[in-house]
């Protein structure tokens, strides 16, 4: 294999890895969201009103009504169940990759009690695994540049417009996580070795 093709498929299992933990923590931090509204009391009509009003003076680009701000519980046990199911198939996946479930699983509880990696938690768990899919389909020849670049977008919540996103905070995200799931499988490492030296 010429120096070229490692590289490439170097550059392809790293995306496929970075795919595989932004999913799992899309899904673990949806299953989350979605247990802690299990455990609120559900709005008033009133209520509802009261904040489909407020979300209109601050965010006017999105659609919503009253009735986006009352759950049934019982959609919310199935969106957590669901949530659950892709959560399991991603560990899965990420396995495949050379990430563990017992990091991958650490990781994801780091990033969802704001220790590191704030920008996937904040907004990046929602873009990043659409971007990293369309990359490594890049990097597969399946779709062109321009495609790359269209998909690799933010939306405005103030205009509803689609925007170049930062390439450099994306890459600095990057960095972070693979530093942070690195950091917490040494840990790890470090803690087997110390339980097989006292035995």
């Amino acid at each position: 294999m010429r120096k070229k093709e490692v590289i490439h498929l170097n550059r392809k299992l790293r995306v496929l890895r970075l795919l595989a933990i932004v999913q799992t923590y899309h899904h673990y931090t949806m299953m989350q969201m979605n247990r802690q509204l299990l455990q609120c009391k559900n709005n008033s009509w009133q209520e509802a009103e009261r904040l489909s009003n407020w979300f209109t003076v601050f965010i006017p680009v999105i659609e919503h009504s009253p009735t986006d701000f009352i759950h049934n519980k019982d959609e919310v046990s199935n969106e957590v169940l669901d949530n659950y199911g892709e959560f399991k198939k991603w560990l899965k996946i990420a396995e495949y990759v050379g990430i563990n479930e017992k990091t991958l699983t650490a990781f994801c509880k780091n990033v969802d009690n704001l220790q590191s990696v704030f920008r996937l938690k904040a907004f990046g768990h929602l873009y990043y695994p659409e971007w990293l899919l369309a990359l490594f389909l890049y990097l597969n020849n399946a779709i062109s540049k321009t495609e790359l670049k269209n998909t690799i977008v933010e939306i405005s919540l103030f205009e509803g417009k689609a925007k170049p996103a930062n390439i450099a905070e994306f890459r600095k995200t990057v960095l972070e996580i693979e530093n942070n799931i690195s950091q917490i499988a040494n840990k790890q490492i470090e803690r087997s070795a110390k339980k097989l030296a006292i035995i």
